[in-house]
C-alpha cells in the first residue's frame, strides 16, 4: 500500500510532498525488482543443485554460474541502496523563482533491511544444503571441495548483517530547509549514526545473525567432513585398499574365520582397523595371519560380507534385502576400482564372479539381482554426486549435522514468530516509513511506502524451502543405505544391544525396514522412441513438439516382463560358463523357428538397431488386437526393449560401441526420411507401410526395416513364437552393447540418476562380461570382474 497522512499540511505544498512520495516509491520499485530478480537466480541456483543431474546439460552450467555471479552484486546493491534511504534530500524545483525547496525526509528502513538479509541468509542455508561436496581418489577423477564462492558469500553477507544490525534505531537527524534565496544562510543537513553490539544482540539483530551464524556451522561442518573424507581410507583412498586387499585375497592372505565355503570375504567396512602399508599399486594389510590361524581373529573391526550373511543375534534379524544391501556397498566399492583406472585383469575377483553367478543360476525372484545393482548405483551416485558419504567419515558427524539440521528449522520458526508480531505492531502493509520535514522542523508528513508483501513473499517460501530442505537432510541421514549398513556392522562388531531398550529396537527396526522415496536415485523407468509413429497424435501437440524442439521421447516404468526375460537370458550365459569362463556370441541373431532374419556384429550396431526396430514396429501394426486383450510377456518386453534401444542411438549413443556423432547423424537422417513419408501418406495397414517405406524411403536403413518387417508379417499364424525371438534377441542385444570402457559416459549416466543399460552394465561388470567378443585389443571375451 503506497499512500501518505499529513498531519500538517498547512506547512507542506502538496507538489513538494508528491514529489518526495514517487522519489521514494521508484527507488523502492528498482529494489524490489532486484529482489525479484534475484529471488529467480537463488531459484535457479537451487533447482539445478538438486534436480539438475536429470537434465544435465552445458547451457544449465552456464546459467547456474551467472546466477551465482550476479547473487552478491545484487544483495549488496540493495541492501545499500535501501540504507541510503535513511536520509533522503533532494532539490524540488517548483517552477516559481524564490520557493525551489530541497526536500528532505527520513525513512525507517530497518525493518526493511532485516527482511533483505533474512531473506539472503535463507538462500545461502538452501544453496549449501544442495551443494554436493565431494571426497574421491584422485585416480576417479571426480573430487569438488568445498566451493569457494559459498564461503565468500557467508563471509561478505555476514558483515552486511552485522553492520546493519549495529546501526538499528541509532538514526538522529538535524536538518533545515532551504530555499533558493538564501540557501548559503542555511545549516548543515545531517545524522548521526552510531554502532552499537546492544544493537547487534538484540532480539531482531540476534534473529538476523543467528542465521548467518548457521551458515558458517554449516560450512565449517562440511569442509570438515570434506577433509577427513578426503583423508579416510574408508572413503577418499578407499579403491587403493580396496584393490589391495583383493591382491592379498587372491594370493591366499586373508582373515581366518571369514571365509566361507562359498561367500567371499569382501569388505564391507573397518579398513581404518588394520595396519596398513603403502605399495606400488596402494595399500596392503600387514600382518593378516593365512587361513588357520585364529590368532588376532577378533582383536580388529573389518567386517566383512560373510560376518554379516552369517550373523544371527537375537537382538538383530537381518533379512535377505539387508544382506543384498551390503552385497551392494561392497560391490560398489570394487566398482570405484574400475573409476580409479585399475586393470581388474590383475585382481583376484574370480570368486566374486563365480558367487554372484550361484546367485543368479539358484534366485527365484528375477528381480533380486537388479534390485542389488539398483543399491549398488545409489551408493555410487551418492559418492560421486552428493555430500552425504563424507558425512560418515566420522561417526558423530551424522549426528552432529542431524542437530544442526535441527536447529535451522528451529531457527526459522523463531524467525518467522518474531518477525510477524513485530510487523502487526507497527502497522504492517507497509515497507518503508517516511517522514517528510516541512518549512518547520517541528511539523512532518508521515509517509507508508511499498507493499509488505514484497518482503514477506520470498521470506515465506524461503522459510518453507528451508525446512523441506532440512527435512530432506534429516531423511538422507536417518534411512540412507550408508546408516542402514554402519548400524548393521556395529551390531556385526558386538558393540551394539538392544536387549534393555526395546523402543530404540523399534526405532532401529523401523530405519532399517523402512526405505524413503526422497532418496531414490533411479526412478525404476526406461525412456522410448520411436522411427515409426504409429498411433497418429493430434495435430496442435505435433506442431508445438517441433516448434520448441520438445524430444520426441517418454518414459515408462519398466515392466517386470522386461527384468525378467533379461535375467532369464543372463542365466542361460551362466549355464554355459565352463571353469568359470562365460563364452559370448561374437554375432547376435534375429532367428524365428529355423528361420536366420537378422545378424547384429561389432560393426555397425546403431543401424541394426534402427533396422530391428521398424520391423518390430511393423510387427506390432500387424499383430494389434482387435479386443482390449493384455498383451503377452514376450510381445511387452519386445516393444520396450526396441524403443529404448532407438532411445539410446538418438540421445545417449555414448553407451552404445559406435561413434556418438555417427549415431546421431544416423538417427536423424533415418527419422526425418521417415517422417516426411508419413507426412505425405497415411499407411493404416502394415502392408501399406511395408510398401509406403520400400518404394518410397530414401535410407537404407528403413528400406532394410521394412524387408525384415514384411518378413515377419507373413509369419501370422506362429505370432507368440516371433514374439518370443524378438524379446530374446532384444535382451540378448542390450546385454551385447552394454559393456563399455567410456567410464565418462556410464558417470554421466549415474549423475542423471542411472540409465537401465547402467545397471545392466554394472551387473555384467561383477559377473566378469567386461567387453564384448571380438572387440579389437580384447585377448578374451571375459575379464575378471570388479
Amino acid at each position: 500500500m503506497d499512500d501518505f497522512n499529513p498531519k500538517t499540511p498547512s506547512f507542506c505544498r502538496d507538489d513538494a510532498s508528491a514529489f518526495f512520495f514517487d522519489i521514494m516509491v521508484a527507488q523502492l520499485w528498482r529494489v524490489n525488482a532486484l529482489i525479484a530478480v534475484n529471488a529467480i537466480l537463488m531459484g535457479v541456483m537451487v533447482g539445478i543443485s538438486m534436480y539438475g543431474h536429470r537434465y544435465h546439460r552445458r547451457p544449465l552450467i552456464f546459467i547456474f554460474q551467472g546466477a551465482t555471479t550476479l547473487f552478491l552484486p545484487i544483495v549488496s546493491y540493495v541492501v545499500s541502496t535501501t540504507g541510503d534511504q535513511s536520509i533522503i534530500a533532494a532539490p524540488f524545483h517548483s517552477g516559481v523563482r524564490g520557493q525551489d525547496e530541497i526536500v528532505i525526509g527520513r525513512c525507517d528502513t530497518t525493518e526493511h533491511i532485516s527482511r533483505v538479509l533474512v531473506w539472503t541468509a535463507l538462500v545461502q542455508i538452501v544453496g549449501i544444503n544442495t551443494t554436493a561436496i565431494i571426497a574421491t581418489d584422485a585416480r576417479e577423477g571426480r573430487k569438488f571441495g568445498p566451493p569457494v564462492v559459498l564461503l565468500v558469500q557467508a563471509v561478505w553477507t555476514s558483515y552486511l548483517a552485522v553492520y546493519n544490525a549495529g546501526y538499528q534505531g541509532s538514526l538522529g537527524l538535524y536538518h533545515r530547509v532551504l530555499k533558493e534565496d538564501d540557501a548559503r544562510h542555511a545549516g548543515p543537513v545531517g545524522y548521526n549514526k552510531v554502532w552499537s553490539m546492544e544493537n547487534v544482540v538484540s532480539l531482531r539483530g540476534f534473529v538476523v545473525v543467528s542465521l548467518f551464524a548457521l551458515i558458517f556451522a554449516k560450512l565449517i561442518l562440511k569442509c570438515y567432513a570434506w577433509y577427513m573424507g578426503r583423508r579416510s581410507l574408508v572413503l577418499g583412498r578407499n579403491p587403493r585398499v580396496i584393490f589391495g586387499y583383493m591382491e592379498q585375497l587372491h594370493d591366499g592372505n586373508h582373515p581366518p574365520g571369514v571365509v566361507g565355503e562359498h561367500i567371499p570375504p569382501l569388505i564391507i567396512m573397518g579398513e581404518d582397523t588394520l595396519l596398513l602399508e603403502k605399495q606400488s599399486y596402494g595399500y596392503s594389510f600387514k600382518n593378516i595371519p593365512r587361513r588357520g590361524d585364529e590368532t588376532r581373529v577378533n582383536n580388529n573391526g573389518l567386517v566383512t560380507l560373510d560376518k554379516i550373511w552369517q550373523f544371527d543375534s537375537m537382538s538383530l534379524r537381518l533379512t535377505p534385502q539387508l544382506k543384498d544391501l551390503c552385497l551392494s556397498l561392497a560391490l560398489f566399492k570394487l566398482l570405484r576400482c574400475r573409476f580409479a583406472k585399475y586393470t581388474i585383469a590383475d585382481a583376484g575377483f574370480m570368486k566374486v564372479s563365480d558367487f554372484l553367478w550361484d546367485m543368479l543360476l539358484k534366485a527365484s525372484d528375477d528381480e533380486r539381482f537388479l534390485g542389488l545393482i539398483e543399491n549398488e548405483l545409489s551408493f555410487l551416485h551418492d559418492c560421486y554426486y552428493s555430500s552425504l558419504p563424507i558425512s560418515f567419515a566420522k561417526s558423530w558427524l551424522p549426528i552432529l549435522s542431524i542437530f544442526i539440521s535441527l536447529l535451522s528449522i528451529g531457527c526459522c520458526l523463531v524467525t518467522t514468530i518474531v518477525m510477524f508480531p513485530l510487523v502487526l505492531l507497527n502497522g504492517g502493509g507497509y515497507q518503508l516509513m517516511c517522514l517528510m520535514h516541512c518549512n518547520s522542523p517541528d511539523h512532518e508528513i508521515d509517509m507508508r511506502v511499498g507493499n509488505l508483501y514484497h518482503d514477506l513473499a520470498p521470506v515465506c517460501l524461503l522459510f518453507a524451502l528451508v525446512v523441506l530442505t532440512e527435512v530432506r537432510e534429516i531423511a538422507s541421514y536417518v534411512y540412507s543405505n550408508w546408516t542402514k549398513v554402519a548400524i548393521i556392522c556395529r551390531f556385526v562388531q558386538g558393540e551394539a544391544s538392544l536387549r534393555k531398550y526395546p523402543t530404540l529396537k523399534k526405532f532401529v527396526d523401523h530405519v532399517l525396514h523402512h526405505r524413503c522415496k526422497l532418496l531414490r536415485h533411479w526412478n525404476n523407468k526406461m525412456n522410448q522412441c520411436s522411427i515409426l509413429v504409429l498411433h497418429r497424435r493430434r495435430i496442435p501437440v505435433v506442431f508445438l513438439q517441433r516448434l520448441i524442439h520438445l524430444p520426441d521421447q517418454h518414459s515408462e516404468k519398466v515392466p517386470r516382463a522386461v527384468k525378467t526375460i533379461i535375467v532369464e537370458t543372463l542365466r542361460s550365459y551362466g549355464r554355459s560358463r565352463n571353469n568359470s569362463v562365460i563364452y559370448l556370441r561374437r554375432s547376435i541373431q534375429l532367428q524365428v523357428d529355423d528361420n536366420l532374419l537378422w545378424t547384429v556384429s561389432n560393426a555397425g550396431t546403431a543401424d541394426s538397431i534402427l533396422v530391428c526396430h521398424i520391423a518390430t514396429s511393423i510387427f506390432e501394426v500387424r499383430s494389434q488386437p482387435q479386443s482390449h486383450q493384455p498383451l503377452s510377456d514376450h510381445k511387452v518386453a519386445a516393444i520396450h526393449l526396441s524403443r529404448y534401444c532407438v532411445y539410446l542411438v538418438a540421445y545417449h549413443p555414448e553407451l552404445l560401441p559406435d561413434d556418438d556423432d555417427w549415431c546421431k547423424s544416423l538417427y536423424k537422417d533415418v527419422k526425418k526420411d521417415a517422417d516426411r513419408l508419413q507426412s505425405g501418406s497415411v499407411a493404416t495397414t502394415p502392408m501399406q507401410l511395408i510398401k509406403l517405406l520400400s518404394t518410397k524411403s530414401k535410407h537404407e536403413v528403413l528400406k532394410n526395416g521394412a524387408l525384415l518387417g514384411g518378413q515377419l508379417a507373413e509369419m501370422v499364424e506362429s505370432e507368440e513364437m516371433v514374439w518370443k525371438a524378438l524379446a530374446k534377441f532384444w535382451s540378448e542385444l542390450i546385454l551385447y552393447v552394454s559393456p563399455s570402457d567410456n567410464m565418462d559416459g556410464q558417470a554421466e549416466a549415474i549423475f542423471r540418476g542411472g540409465e537401465l543399460i547402467t545397471l545392466l552394465w554394472m551387473l555384467q561388470t561383477h559377473l566378469g562380461i567386461v567387453s564384448r567378443p571380438g572387440n579389437s585389443g580384447a585377448t578374451t571375451d571375459v575379464a575378471p570382474p570388479v
